[in-house]
């Protein structure tokens, strides 16, 4: 393989008996990152994962992939990090994003562009050498010594993305499966990155590729079909289209039906197939794969992350989703080996 690639792995904060070794044993296997989702209804709080990775890792990067801003102030989001920065000895990172389950499971709409961009700009500045930050009109202020912390912009539409190059210190790509997406998202994050006279190569780009080694692309499509379904209803919610991906009339009416019956309780559930079965019978599993999974055998594996990376990858987070965490990493190891 060519070019040095950085791997992270991402995980509902799951806080069974097999949590801790599961992130002692993704740092053996090479990951450098951790991030963990924050979904207040869906899995416990994701600052208790984050202490725990960093009281039993000693390199690797810690944060939320990705937070909201809708379930906690920026004060008490500020220092929450500012505290996981001060246990991880000065590795961690702020994922954010506008929201998904955790604000549409309690009956909240997920922020727009400009509140999204007003909260982060606070938290930055509250774990900031000043710690002081203006928001909603009045000032906010630290009164410890909250140490900064880098603030990463999460999305995959296109103004998302120029909102990570204009203003984060590093972006979270939603989806990087594909060399198009890639490539797509990469003019994104420049064009944004050049509006505030900057380079997108002076940011840090985490791409989300869900790779899973296995015997085949029809076990990989089997065993994500769950995570396969709810990324349909997350990334085609707002609009089916400009998400780099093509998507013809045919195919956006059966994606509208789909969204019509998807059952939000069952979202990230293995063992519930309601929202595939949905989607194999309007007949757009394959279509969503080919364009969100990196899944076969080894070798197919790496010869579909090669094309990632000659189009610009260069960090690759994988989330670890399945039943068996270690498993599923021990799986993953020969990759992260391979782009070393």
């Amino acid at each position: 393989m060519s070019r040095a690639v950085r791997f992270g792995v991402a995980r509902p904060p799951r806080l069974g008996d097999d949590f801790v070794a599961w992130i002692e044993h993704a740092e053996r296997c090479g990951a450098q990152l951790f991030g963990f989702g924050d979904s207040q209804t869906m899995w416990p709080d994701p600052y208790v994962g984050m202490t725990l990775a960093a009281e039993h890792t000693s390199s690797a990067r810690i944060g939320p992939m990705v937070t909201v801003p809708v379930t906690r102030h920026p004060s008490v989001a500020a220092a929450a990090i500012a505290g996981i920065q001060q246990v991880s000895r000065g590795r961690a990172y702020f994922g954010i994003g506008p929201g998904d389950s955790a604000a549409y499971n309690i009956g909240v709409p997920s922020v727009r562009m400009a509140a999204l961009e007003e909260y982060a700009l606070a938290v930055r500045d509250l774990c900031s050498p000043a710690h002081v930050a203006h928001y909603q009109g009045r000032e906010l202020r630290m009164n410890w010594d909250a140490a900064p912390v880098p603030v990463w912009i999460a999305g995959d539409g296109p103004k998302m993305l120029e909102l990570g190059g204009r203003i984060g210190d590093g972006v979270i790509v939603g989806n990087a499966a594909t060399p198009e997406l890639v490539r797509w998202a990469r003019e994104h994050i420049a064009a944004g990155a050049a509006s505030a006279g900057r380079d997108v190569d002076d940011l840090e780009v985490w791409c989300m590729v869900r790779v899973h080694v296995t015997d085949s692309v029809e076990q990989g499509i089997e065993d994500l079909g769950f995570y396969l379904a709810s990324y349909a209803n997350v990334r085609f919610r707002r609009s089916m289209r400009d998400k780099g991906v093509p998507v013809d009339d045919d195919v956006a009416e059966r994606l509208q039906r789909f969204r019509d019956s998807w059952d939000g309780r069952q979202a990230y559930d293995p063992a519930n197939r309601h929202n595939l079965d949905l989607l194999d019978e309007l007949g757009l599993t394959r279509w969503l794969a080919d364009q969100f999974l990196v899944t076969g055998p080894l070798d197919l594996v790496l010869e579909r992350l090669q094309a990632l990376v000659d189009a610009g990858a260069r960090n690759i987070v994988v989330p670890q989703m399945l039943a068996d965490p270690i498993a599923t990493t021990t799986r993953l190891r020969p990759v992260i080996d391979a782009f070393a």
